[in-house]
């Protein structure tokens, strides 16, 4: 920690800067341009979702390999 400010302080400060920068974006863009960035958000959370699920399923395997159909 240097001059009071911990490395949490910078990175909620960028946090910060950049949801303000967003949103200033945002605010200025057009009804069609605000369509496309929700396509485009709507896509990353899916393909972020797609990948946390198959990460679910091999770690599954992983910890349970050999167990088949059989259920406990």
């Amino acid at each position: 920690m240097e001059n009071g400010i911990s490395v949490n302080d910078l990175i909620e400060k960028a946090d910060n800067d950049a949801k303000k920068s967003y949103m200033t974006r945002v605010w200025s863009m057009t009804k069609d341009q605000i369509f496309h960035e929700l396509m485009r958000v709507h896509g990353e959370s899916s393909k972020l979702l797609m990948q946390a699920q198959a990460e679910i399923e091999r770690l599954n395997k992983l910890l349970d390999p050999d167990d088949g159909d059989i259920r406990h």
